[in-house]
């Protein structure tokens, strides 16, 4: 047995699925239909070259960007973390050093991060056990729902791989859901748990807010003056020098040390969309969950 995107997620969305039924009395067949509905009108979002209007707050959404969207990104976010060797080398020297690394990720309610770090540290098997503490800071709550499951179906993996004994875990993940819009600078008192953070993680978050936003600008600069030196910065966006020119603008007004970009263009390896379960096995056939990624991405740290 092994780590797995896809055998993780498949629990968490018939959990969600099972709710939405029990809840509202919706059939299940009503519910993917509504899914495959719901991807096809996102996916016109993410390409109209505006403002992507992608209602999380909406279950069908957040479902929909679990089947098709999540393992890929998760996927990305790994790929970054084994690539970048001065990032790979900071983690380690942190887990190493302390058993712990510290991570605000922006935009991150999906939990992608969290499934990245889980078969990273799997693969790794430093023989020692990992704290692996979120603080997130995501502006639709309603992405704790999918967030603690998937952190509870990682806690059952792991329970399986190993023991209930916690101390054998490759990690032991935990998490603080933060609601909070990075364009508005008045809730940043509010955030006070996000200061002493060792990565922070901007995945896929400037394309969601789109425009080349002064006030995403100014908020992520006061974070960085208050993040520790030596923190590292994680900006992974869409291929484009768009994208370059918006993390460079961040990473120049918070004082970061930006390494080159990179761009990446890779398939998913070692997962089996089919291990979904139910949901793969009645929508495949329309619509399969990505595997592709195209990315460019760069490092900032705090000097």
């Amino acid at each position: 047995m092994s780590v797995s995107f896809f055998k993780i997620l498949g629990p968490v969305i018939e959990r969600e699925i099972g709710f939405i039924t029990q809840q509202h009395g919706v059939s299940i067949k009503k519910i993917y239909a509504r899914i495959i509905a719901e991807a096809e009108r996102n996916q016109k979002e993410w390409y109209s070259n505006k403002v992507p209007n992608l209602n999380y707050i909406n279950p069908i959404c957040r479902l929909a960007y679990l089947y098709i969207v999540a393992a890929a990104n998760a996927g990305t976010f790994k790929h970054v973390l084994e690539e970048h060797k001065g990032l790979r080398k900071f983690v380690l020297t942190k887990a190493r050093e302390r058993r712990e690394i510290k991570i605000c990720a922006f935009g991150a309610g999906p939990g992608t991060e969290l499934l990245a770090m889980a078969k990273f540290f799997f693969e790794l098997n430093l023989g020692m056990n990992i704290t692996v503490d979120f603080q997130l800071v995501d502006k639709t709550q309603e992405w704790m729902s999918s967030w603690y499951g998937i952190r509870e179906q990682v806690n059952d993996t792991f329970r399986a791989l190993f023991s209930t004994d916690r101390s054998t875990w490759p990690i032991v993940p935990l998490g603080n859901f933060l609601s909070c819009d990075v364009t508005d600078l008045q809730s940043l008192p509010l955030l006070s748990n996000i200061w002493n953070q060792d990565i922070y993680v901007l995945n896929f978050l400037l394309s969601e807010i789109f425009d080349d936003n002064p006030h995403c600008r100014a908020f992520m600069s006061q974070v960085a003056s208050f993040a520790p030196p030596g923190a590292h910065f994680i900006f992974i966006e869409r291929k484009g020098t768009m994208w370059e020119k918006r993390m460079a603008a961040i990473a120049a007004e918070s004082r970061l040390k930006l390494s080159p970009f990179v761009e990446s263009r890779r398939t998913l390896v070692g997962e089996r969309p089919e291990d979904l379960g139910a949901i793969f096995e009645a929508l495949s056939e329309q619509r399969m969950p990505r595997l592709k990624w195209n990315i460019v991405y760069s490092i900032g740290v705090k000097q």
